[in-house]
């Protein structure tokens, strides 16, 4: 069913801890959130779902005090508010933590803990007793093992990210607001993170969830609310949806079924392969590496992270230099030093780091799809920024990027918007071979479509593909053959023939 908020006279019934109501958000002449409506009650696990650009991330900035609302009303425990910073909104009880973790890495963790909020003694000096003794309690309550005076730049994402949990839990927040809190997370982490979950809605605090995983949403969460372009759709009980019943919401478009499972294959087993990788090593790293690709296959690297999927494919793009082995491109044996010998061998990555590594974020659009094709986009030696613009905008449409212009900057785009770009930059370039490292982390089902459609194209081209993926349904969805990489080897290959997703994790897990 579809939840109603009731109000009785005046205000509001105070099952709900925050209300907001009618708010709108405009940045200059571009109106982001338009009239949307949003309450949640104390002790409520809420999915917040919408594609990339619906409006989430400006809803919970203005809900953790980052951006004012234009206009509307936040009601906060009953009483109207107004955050004047993100400080202030986390001395009201709110706390948010987002995707890119807000950590400082050269403190430890107790000191990133309480950061801002020091306990001291009579004397005003530091009282790291209290704090000791403070943290002992959330590691006891919620079960957290995390040594308190490790350097936070030494931990793992997944125990970073515990550490913002239990920043926002020791700030005794009414209100934990989680940005695909997952995406780093393999499945152990995952679940840990939901006993956590659990635990803090069995004490009557209320967690916003923020996720493009759809079974994360349907396992945790007690309902879910759906934005698109701006609005609220609507929020429902997580009992009534179906994930057909979200992505159409979600995007406005009937799906009468979400496509998991390989529908094409233009992989050419008969001709010799386009890329040979024989007995890679890398000193503690990799092991005797060994695999082929062949013309318009999409092989897929399936294992958990930490198994070095992504260092075996850095060795293909020139990031990381073999101890030893052998790497064959169309027959020929090539000594891949860099990215850039890798390019002019006709070699594309799409990086799992989009931020730092794929894109030139304070940039247009038009500079970063144009960043590799430069010398096509010269008039008589000189850079033609008209042709720029031009070529940009043919990307735009195919790709269904959803921006003003090409001359927009990349940092304004969401998430997958932003990964659109990234993929943008190779669809100029004669390849043989694209790597897709994580390609969808983070981003909604309508640009994940968006994104395997680009898979298709290349692999129809002939081009040989190399796909990573987390999500093991991804993997089998896109894959002509699966390579299983556990400890930085290969411990099988699998033809992609009625796999299913827990055939796959037992052989991960060599069981």
């Amino acid at each position: 069913m579809r939840l109603q908020i009731i109000f009785v006279g005046g205000g509001e019934k105070m099952e709900c801890v925050l209300n907001m109501k009618d708010i709108y958000k405009s940045f200059g002449n571009v109106e982001v959130l338009q009239g949307v409506n949003f309450s949640v009650k104390k002790g409520e696990v809420r999915g917040l779902l919408g594609a990339n650009g619906a409006g989430k991330s400006t809803l919970i900035k203005i809900i953790g005090g980052v951006y004012p609302q234009t206009r509307g009303e936040i009601i906060l425990n009953g009483k109207s508010s107004a955050f004047k910073n993100p400080n202030d909104a986390k001395s009201k009880g709110i706390s948010i933590i987002y995707q890119e973790l807000s950590l400082i890495p050269t403190l430890t963790v107790i000191e990133n803990i309480f950061l801002g909020r020091e306990l001291t003694n009579g004397n005003n000096f530091l009282d790291k007793k209290a704090m000791q003794e403070e943290y002992k309690k959330i590691c006891d309550k919620f079960q957290f093992d995390i040594e308190p005076n490790i350097i936070v730049s030494k931990l793992s994402i997944a125990k970073q990210q515990m550490v913002e949990i239990m920043k926002a839990v020791s700030a005794n927040s009414d209100i934990i607001i989680m940005d695909e809190p997952t995406t780093s997370l393999t499945n152990n982490e995952k679940e840990s993170l939901f006993k956590i979950i659990k635990k803090l809605k069995s004490i009557n605090k209320t967690i916003i969830y923020i996720s493009h995983i759809l079974e994360e949403i349907f396992m945790i969460c007690d309902s879910a609310s759906i934005m698109r372009n701006g609005t609220m759709v609507g929020t429902y009980d997580i009992k009534d949806l179906t994930k057909e019943k979200v992505a159409e919401m979600m995007t406005g478009k009937r799906r009468d079924k979400i496509i998991e499972i390989k529908d094409y294959s233009f992989a050419k087993y008969e001709e010799e392969p386009i890329l040979e990788v024989r007995d890679v090593n890398i000193r503690n790293v990799i092991k005797n590496i060994s695999f082929k690709v062949y013309r318009g296959e999409v092989v897929g690297l399936a294992g958990l992270i930490g198994s070095r999927r992504t260092e075996i494919i850095n060795v293909i793009y020139g990031l990381e230099k073999g101890d030893s082995g052998e790497i064959i491109l169309n027959g020929k044996h090539i000594n891949i030093t860099s990215p850039k010998v890798a390019i002019k061998n006709k070699i594309g990555l799409i990086p799992e780091d989009r931020k730092n590594l794929g894109l030139i974020s304070n940039q247009e659009i038009y500079k970063n799809s144009t960043a590799i094709n430069i010398d096509k986009m010269k008039t008589n030696g000189f850079l033609d920024k008209r042709k720029e613009i031009e070529f940009s905008k043919k990307c735009i449409k195919q790709l269904d990027i959803k921006a003003n212009s090409a001359t927009q900057k990349v940092n304004q785009l969401s998430g997958g918007n932003q990964q659109k770009v990234v993929v943008s930059k190779w669809i100029g370039m004669d390849l043989d071979l694209i790597i897709y490292d994580e390609p969808t982390k983070g981003i909604d089902i309508e640009a994940k479509e968006d994104i395997f459609k680009t898979i298709k194209d290349f692999s129809q081209k002939g081009v040989g593909i190399v796909f990573i993926s987390s999500d093991l349904e991804e993997v089998i969805r896109v894959s002509d053959r699966i390579l299983v990489v556990s400890d930085g080897t290969i411990i099988a290959t699998i033809k992609n023939e009625n796999i299913t997703v827990q055939d796959l994790m037992k052989r991960i897990l060599n069981v």
